[in-house]
C-alpha cells in the first residue's frame, strides 16, 4: 500500500502527537502494511553488500574474519546474513533506533536464506549476529579498538547532525586503528520523490529549516545534508576518504526553482550528489 506524501505527513503529525510507544507501535504497523516481499528485501540488500564487497576488494579490504558494527537494522537481517554467511565476518551487532525484525518475518527468511545457501537455520537469529533492537548506538560501550568495521546502507541521511558527529567520533575510538575502516551508502536525495514522480529529488532544498521542520516528523525525519557536509565532518572526527563515489542529477532531472539560502553556496554537482558511497579509515593516533 503505497500513502501519497500528503496523506502521510498528515498521518505521521498525528502519531508524533500520541505517546511515544502508542506513535511508534502505530508507525511500525503502517510500515508492515508497505513492506516488501522477503524476496524483494533481500535482492535490495544483497546487490548493496556485492556492490561493498568489490569495492573493497579494490582498496585490498574486505569483511572476512571481522567484528562488524551495522547502523540501523532495517527489517530483514539480510546484510548481517550476508556478511557472515558469504563474506565470512566474525561477528555483526547490529542497531536499529526501532524493531522492526518480527519472529514470523524471521523464520520466514531463515527457511528463503536457508535453502538458498544450504546453510543450518533455526527460527531465530545466528549466534554470530546480536540484534540492539530500540538501541541508541551512542548509548553503547565498546571497549576501544575491538570492532574492525562498520557499514550502513541508507541511514546517515535519518540521523541528526550533532548525533552524526558523536557517532564517528565514538567509532573512531572503537575501530581498530591499522585494518578498521567505514563503509557507508548515503542517499542524500528527498526521499517523498521516490513515491511521488512529481516531487524532484532536491525538492526539500527549496525550505529553510524552520519550513522543512514543518513539514517532516520524526518518523520520516532527513537532515539534509549535502556531501560537503559530510566530508567535512568526516574529516574532523579523524577520518580519510579511502574511496569515495556518487551520481549526480542527469539531463532532465532539474533543481527547484527556489533554493534556499543555506545552500546556495553549493554548486550543483555538490547539490544533487546521491547514492554516494564512501570508505573511510582512522588517521594515524
Amino acid at each position: 500500500m503505497q500513502l501519497n506524501n500528503k496523506l502521510k505527513t498528515k498521518i505521521f503529525k498525528f502519531l508524533e502527537l500520541l505517546p511515544k510507544s502508542w506513535g511508534d507501535t502505530l508507525y511500525h504497523h503502517l510500515q508492515c502494511l508497505n513492506s516488501r516481499s522477503i524476496f524483494s528485501e533481500y535482492n535490495l540488500h544483497r546487490s548493496t553488500i556485492e556492490k561493498f564487497a568489490v569495492i573493497l576488494k579494490s582498496v585490498n579490504l574486505s569483511f572476512e574474519g571481522k567484528r562488524i558494527i551495522e547502523i540501523g537494522s532495517g527489517w530483514l537481517p539480510v546484510i548481517p546474513y550476508e556478511l557472515i554467511f558469504r563474506y565470512k565476518a566474525k561477528e555483526v551487532l547490529t542497531f536499529d533506533i526501532n524493531e522492526h525484525y518480527q519472529k514470523r518475518l524471521l523464520k520466514e527468511f531463515n527457511q528463503f536464506y536457508s535453502r538458498l545457501y544450504s546453510v543450518n537455520l533455526t527460527t531465530t537469529l545466528p549466534a554470530s549476529i546480536r540484534y540492539f533492537p530500540r538501541t541508541n548506538i551512542l548509548k553503547s560501550h565498546f571497549t576501544n579498538s575491538t570492532i574492525n568495521a562498520v557499514i550502513s546502507r541508507n541511514v546517515l541521511e535519518h540521523i541528526p547532525p550533532d548525533d552524526l558527529i558523536k557517532i564517528h567520533k565514538q567509532a573512531y575510538d572503537y575501530l581498530t586503528p591499522d585494518d578498521g575502516f567505514i563503509i557507508h551508502l548515503i542517499s542524500p536525495s528527498d526521499h517523498r520523490a521516490y513515491s511521488d514522480p512529481r516531487i524532484s529529488l532536491w525538492d526539500f532544498l527549496q525550505y529553510s529549516q524552520k519550513e522543512w521542520d514543518q513539514i517532516q516528523t520524526r518518523f520520516d525525519y532527513h537532515n539534509r545534508w549535502r556531501l560537503p557536509q559530510y566530508m567535512q565532518m568526516f574529516e574532523n572526527c579523524g577520518f580519510y576518504v579511502e574511496f569515495l563515489s556518487y551520481k549526480t542529477a542527469r539531463e532532465g532531472q532539474k533543481l527547484p526553482v527556489k533554493i534556499h539560502s543555506d545552500f546556495i553556496k553549493y554548486s550543483q554537482q555538490e547539490l544533487t550528489a546521491g547514492n554516494v558511497i564512501v570508505i573511510l579509515r582512522p588517521n594515524n593516533r
